[in-house]
């Protein structure tokens, strides 16, 4: 099936509306119904035309900040910070895998951002804190997780403008 015009087979069919002279047809609604065979038609959804289109809401960014990318080296000042901050967010450092990037992600809209959320990767492990072997990996099993970011992350004091 493919999409077809069919101004010219609508006039065909001798589509004529009664106007006030001057007016323009502004917009139309148009239902089709196609014979398919001896018997067989198909009626096909209403064609707006000129096309409606959906209003877009107010636009929304999402923007991601990289704290610490996957297996990225870190100075022991940088990685006290980082491990100060996701504690002080209820996420305990020593479950984090470095294997896999620490970002924040939030929404802004008309200029307002908020809704931050911590997303990082977690060693999956028993209620003694043992950590699963991923067998595929010859590694230990993760999955990533997101909490919600209650406190924000300092400057770094280490990197210069």
């Amino acid at each position: 099936m493919t999409d077809q015009k069919v101004g010219a087979q609508l006039d065909d069919l001798g589509l004529v509306i009664d106007m006030d002279e001057g007016g323009h047809v502004t917009e139309a609604v148009v239902t089709v119904v196609t014979q398919q065979g001896e018997g067989v038609f198909m009626h096909h959804q209403p064609v707006h035309v000129p096309p409606q289109f959906k209003p877009v809401p107010h636009p929304v960014q999402r923007r991601v900040v990289t704290v610490m990318e996957a297996n990225q080296l870190l100075s022991e000042g940088q990685k006290q910070r980082v491990r100060a901050w996701l504690e002080a967010n209820g996420i305990d450092p020593k479950w984090v895998s470095t294997a896999g990037p620490i970002t924040v992600h939030s929404r802004a809209v008309n200029g307002n951002e908020g809704g931050y959320r911590i997303r990082y990767t977690e060693f999956c492990r028993d209620e003694d804190g043992q950590r699963f072997a991923d067998p595929g990996l010859n590694g230990a099993l993760t999955v990533e997780r997101c909490v919600l970011q209650t406190v924000p992350l300092g400057e770094d004091t280490e990197v210069k403008p």
